[in-house]
Formats: structure tokens, sequence, C-alpha cells
């Protein structure tokens, strides 16, 4: 259970990006080498549990920065390529993750917050960018 799992199904379940990134190409952790593109990485920055005396362990709130990670070839071509596809997708990403809270992925969550937007990254060899969006997610085991 985490906020990546969250993230994940939130955007496995969107309908407009998953015409750009095919389902496959979304998951948690690094990517495969030699992954088709475009494709997207969830990981975990950090998680902070909610410290405080009287807690039950069974029900700790968690807040989970998480980081998504797009890489779009770097050759302008069809839709999801080039710096314009980055920039679509990760508006995608931002779209797929709206404000949110209930239950995700048989997870309670309290609320989805987008954070903030990382740097754009040229990736030497073979010609990738990636760039990144994080989103903070409150979110407690059910």
């Amino acid at each position: 259970m985490s906020g990546v799992a969250v993230i994940l199904a939130k955007l496995k379940a969107n309908a407009p990006l998953l015409a750009v990134v095919p389902t496959g190409r979304i998951m948690a952790g690094d990517f495969p080498e030699n992954i088709a593109l475009p494709a997207i990485s969830v990981m975990q920055v950090s998680s902070v549990p909610r410290n405080r005396l009287s807690m039950n362990p069974a029900n700790v709130m968690h807040t989970d920065t998480v980081q998504v990670t797009v890489i779009v070839s770097g050759i302008q071509g069809a839709a999801g390529t080039g710096y314009a596809g980055l920039r679509q997708i990760l508006q995608l990403v931002l779209a797929a993750c709206p404000h949110t809270h209930g239950t995700v992925a048989s997870i309670n969550v309290d609320s989805i917050i987008p954070d903030s937007e990382g740097p754009d990254l040229p990736i030497d060899a073979p010609a990738m960018i990636a760039g990144s969006r994080d989103f903070r997610v409150r979110w407690t085991a059910t």
C-alpha cells in the first residue's frame, strides 16, 4: 500500500492519457531497458507517517511524495514525441490525478495534491526527453 499504488491506479484509469501512453508503459519503478516510448514511471520520493501518541498502528496516516516521470522520444514526429509531446503528456498526468479523496485501489485516500513539476531533462543516447511531476498523497491502509 502506498501513494505509488494510488497514482498508478489514477493514471491507468484515465482514457485520455491511455490514448497516448498505453497502460503497459505506465509502471512503478525504473524503466526497463529498451522500453517503447512514450513511457511513464511512478516512484516514491518520501513517506512520512503521521506520528501522534494515541495513534493506532493499523490506521497510520502517511503523506507520500510521489514522482511521475515521463520519457518520450526526442525526435519530433507522432503524438507523444518531442518537447511538445512531453509537455502534453505531463498535462495529461496532471489531469489524471485531480484533487481526490475516497477509496482508490483499496486504499483510503485523504487527498491527492499536485506538487512541484521537475526540470526537463534531455537524454543523449538515444535522443530522448524526460520530465516529471510530483504529487502529495495522504493515505491510510484500509
